[in-house]
């Protein structure tokens, strides 16, 4: 843009041709004001100034969630740590609920397309390694999804697993144990129909077991805060034991 002789401002937009003979038809020159340009700057300035109050707002409620946990942690303690009003959190997020979800979304999102993944009964190719003991690609991705889990969500899981009493997601560990049970019988179902000359047992609870164990892996990991090379050796390790303990599940008959 640029003033013209008249103080107004100036710009110009080009219009796209509306055939396959020309990339545009011309441009059109227009002016504004330069109050209405003062406007739009100033319109520009409360949406950034909006989105750091925002952002200050998350940020001091994942620390104090994390410091104090969900039940313990005051809509006050927030407002006070991001220097702004309690009343004006709400006009970003409707309460303390929301806000600690919304902290946590990534992980939530992130957990459920793995076992959505992992459950799916229309590709059990890869299962199937399991059972013929050609995983060891799969086991791979495996250990690369685990370390991605861990050290990109570390903060949410560690807030999902040990400080959510008293929010809405204080049960989403149980809830989400039930589902996966689930998914893996009607995973086995399928497998079962697919694949009749290999054995797959079909006890909900030893499948229920198996998901609270990934969740009491996840949590001695970050509890113990190890280094990176310690988790990755700790995650191949825990793989390659459920690994064969599936193979073992599904011998050929």
């Amino acid at each position: 843009m640029k003033v013209c002789e008249t103080g107004k401002i100036v710009g110009e937009v080009s219009l796209p041709s509306t055939d396959n003979k020309h990339s545009f038809l011309g441009i059109v020159h227009f002016c504004i004001s330069p109050y209405l340009c003062a406007l739009i700057e100033k319109t520009d300035v409360m949406q950034i100034q909006k989105d750091y109050t925002r952002e200050q707002i998350v940020e001091v409620a994942r620390r104090i969630f994390l410091k104090k946990g969900f039940a313990k942690t005051s809509m006050r303690d927030i407002a006070a740590g991001a220097d702004t009003g309690v009343s004006n959190i709400y006009n970003y997020f409707k309460g303390k609920d929301e806000l600690f979800r919304h902290i946590v979304s990534p992980l939530i999102t992130e957990l459920e397309r793995m076992m959505r993944d992992h459950h799916d009964v229309s590709d059990q190719k890869d299962f199937l390694c399991y059972a013929t003991g050609q995983g060891n690609g799969v086991m791979g991705d495996h250990v690369k999804e685990y370390m991605l889990l861990i050290n990109n969500h570390r903060d949410e899981l560690k807030l999902l697993l040990y400080q959510s009493q008293g929010s809405s997601l204080e049960n989403y560990i149980d809830d989400y144990t039930e589902e996966c049970t689930r998914l893996v019988l009607d995973f086995m179902d399928e497998f079962r129909r697919r694949y009749p000359e290999y054995g797959a047992t079909h006890t909900p609870f030893t499948y229920h077991v198996h998901t609270v164990w990934m969740f009491s892996f996840i949590s001695e990991v970050i509890k113990h805060n190890l280094p990176a090379d310690e988790i990755r050796r700790a995650i191949e390790d825990y793989i390659a034991f459920e690994f064969g303990g599936w193979r073992t599940l599904m011998n050929a008959k």
